[in-house]
């Protein structure tokens, strides 16, 4: 009989911990799939009419400075590697290079007259990064382009957002600024690299 006992504890004790690693187990994956990283910032200053410019702030190299857009949306391109999601579950990341930062018209008959600007961001592509991991090919699922884009407004910060399958805005207002503030630069830097 205590036999019988001291089994039954044993085998609820190998059970529990089996369902909490499960449960772990189902966090960790959820979390990794899910996982966003920021990767830019900007704000807009009014020039003129359906004319602004855009402050960029990146960890990227080449990609932060001040950016002259026309029309009353903006749009960020990315070169865009997903790997499968058992590599994101281990770890790994999404591999992603900004290349393309232009303005853009809600109105399409406005977008096909209008003055346009696009501007070339960053250095190299991700196709380098695509001939580096060539060898590691089995950790990709697809290469491919990612967009994203909003309409223009004054008094919003975006922040561009990588996620494991492409790259999203989230926007927030303008802080107010309290006594003595260091310049927007300076702010949109420091909240990149996680100091505010």
């Amino acid at each position: 009989m205590f036999r019988i006992v001291r089994v039954s504890l044993f085998l609820v004790i190998v059970l529990s911990i089996a369902l909490v690693a499960s449960m772990g187990l189902n966090v960790l994956t959820y979390v990794r799939l899910t996982d966003e990283d920021p990767i830019a910032a900007l704000y807009f200053e009014p020039v003129s009419e359906d004319v602004f410019t855009a402050h960029l702030v990146s960890d990227d190299p080449g990609v932060s400075g001040s950016y002259e857009i026309l029309g009353d949306q903006w749009r960020i391109d990315a070169e865009f590697i997903k790997l499968k999601p058992w590599a994101n579950i281990i770890g790994m990341d999404a591999r992603y290079q900004l290349v393309r930062f232009e303005g853009r018209y809600r109105d399409v008959a406005r977008q096909n007259t209008a003055p346009f600007r696009a501007y070339d961001l960053g250095i190299g592509d991700a196709l380098d990064i695509v001939s580096y991991l060539a060898e590691w090919n089995f950790l990709i699922d697809a290469d491919y382009g990612s967009s994203t884009f909003t309409d223009i407004r004054e008094d919003t910060v975006y922040r561009v957002y990588r996620t494991q399958s492409g790259i999203i805005i989230r926007s927030e207002p303008m802080p107010d600024p309290i006594g003595y503030e260091p310049t927007m630069m300076d702010q949109f830097a420091n909240w990149i690299s996680g100091k505010s």
